[in-house]
């Protein structure tokens, strides 16, 4: 590893006083801040991409991961070099998700099956009651497991958790089946769903459970109606979406009780005289704490600085977290088949992270690879464009996965990398025996060609 030890890039990286570092980071935000805009320059050029990666991970740093860089501008106590390179590892890893996605798109060639409608129904109204069963218990044991664990779930809520997803599989699947042909039974699958999603949402205040519901159904409506919102519309709905995120603490306070799980009462009025606007300003100038950027900074430094690498075996970590139960074989076994890492920036440097705080996508991918972590990001772009591209040609398990997997993928900008790879084991669990359930041809590939060009329809769908 000696020669990473020397591959530095302080010194390309300007004048190592205060003010040098601030002109740096401010021209490297200029950089990515116009990365941003040109992206989604090039997803409002057409509506279809409004829902596509580059699209919405440009969206995810412009609202919420650039007001948090501006505001680190102004923050003394990171360590010199610590934000360009934070800035930097961003403008590489939103490159390498458009370059990623617009390289070669093709479609996904699995999955090329029909499928009974009857099972898929019976399929979505089981799945759809054992979710609603595990979101109960997460939404009643939520606020006691952070209290007592300091925002770090364990134990049984995280196997709750896992099979919440359950629900969503169910409200997807009802979703397809009732734009295919509207019946009442699908729709009450989904007015079903819709009420814990919505609790979750609005009394909740859950940014991940909004997004991903807002996903789902302009994802729905595109691939199986050809409707999405004006690009107005759009531009609206990331500017207000923007505002809520930042401001997410105060909407939580306003709508929760002192319970932290009920509802306080609150209604619109309350919630109109949240200061939304200040508080994204407050974030801008470094009145308000970044920590998830803060977080991500000091991650990056340490690890450029000691040019310790984990090589993705984050991964490994996670499987090993989500499948081996401790309470079953023992929390010293499952310890032991994990792996040390290395130090992070909080061990490093000695400054304990905000409880309820993340490190970003960017510290993850850079404790991998260096700035060549950026690859995963690339891997990810790579992988949605395939599902993409199959589930606009007409591919049901595309448009399945694609729907129940871009909540995650965009946890790849604001979590970690793990989660959306780990995603893709999870529905594998969950979604692969109800469709081998539900299919009722063999597996087919048979491409056609159309009248729309070189465009390919490949046979799939319901029958």
């Amino acid at each position: 590893m000696a020669w990473f030890k020397n591959l530095r890039v302080d010194e390309a990286l300007g004048p190592t006083t205060g003010t040098g570092r601030v002109a740096v980071s401010k021209v490297l935000l200029g950089i990515l801040v116009a990365e941003c805009l040109l992206i989604l320059w090039w997803g409002l050029q057409q509506r279809s991409r409004m829902i596509q990666y580059p699209f919405l991970v440009a969206a995810v740093f412009l609202g919420w991961m650039v007001p948090q860089l501006l505001g680190l501008t102004q923050n003394p106590y990171l360590p010199p070099g610590a934000l360009p390179k934070t800035i930097l590892m961003a403008i590489l890893c939103l490159g390498a998700v458009y370059l990623g996605y617009t390289i070669n798109p093709r479609p996904a060639r699995l999955f090329w099956w029909r499928f009974d409608e009857h099972r898929l129904l019976v399929g979505s109204v089981v799945m759809s009651l054992l979710g609603a069963f595990f979101f109960f218990q997460v939404s009643r044991l939520a606020a006691s497991v952070t209290a007592v664990h300091s925002g770090a779930w364990t134990g049984p809520i995280t196997i709750y958790v896992f099979f919440s997803q359950l629900l969503t599989i169910g409200l997807v699947i009802a979703i397809i089946l009732h734009l295919s042909k509207p019946r009442w039974q699908t729709l009450l699958i989904i007015v079903f769903d819709l009420s814990f999603y919505l609790d979750r949402i609005v009394i909740h205040g859950r940014r991940d459970a909004m997004v991903e519901l807002g996903l789902i159904i302009l994802m729905a409506f595109w691939f199986h109606r050809r409707w999405l919102p004006s690009r107005w519309f759009i531009i609206a709905g990331l500017v207000g979406g923007s505002l809520f995120i930042n401001s997410i603490g105060d909407y939580r306070a306003t709508m929760l009780a002192e319970d932290r799980s009920s509802w306080s009462g609150a209604g619109l009025q309350e919630i109109l005289s949240i200061d939304f606007v200040g508080n994204l300003n407050k974030i801008i100038e470094g009145e308000a704490a970044s920590a998830d950027l803060y977080n991500a900074a000091m991650d990056i430094e340490a690890a450029d600085r000691l040019a310790v690498f984990d090589f993705w075996l984050t991964l490994w970590n996670q499987v090993v977290g989500s499948f081996v139960p401790g309470q079953w074989v023992g929390h010293d076994v499952k310890n032991s088949l994990m792996l040390d890492l290395g130090v992070k920036g909080y061990e490093h440097f000695g400054y304990a992270q905000q409880r309820g705080s993340t490190s970003t996508g960017l510290s993850d991918a850079f404790r991998s690879f260096w700035f060549f972590g950026a690859i995963k990001f690339f891997l990810a772009a790579l992988i949605m464009s395939r599902w993409y591209q199959a589930g606009v040609n007409g591919n049901i398990v595309a448009q399945m996965i694609l729907m129940l997997i871009i909540s995650d993928s965009l946890h790849l900008v604001t979590h970690s990398s793990t989660r959306f790879y780990m995603g893709f084991i999870e529905l594998a669990a969950f979604l692969l025996p109800l469709l081998l359930f539900a299919r009722s041809k063999p597996i087919r590939a048979r491409l056609m060609r159309g009248r729309i060009g070189k465009r390919r329809a490949l046979v799939s769908g319901l029958g």
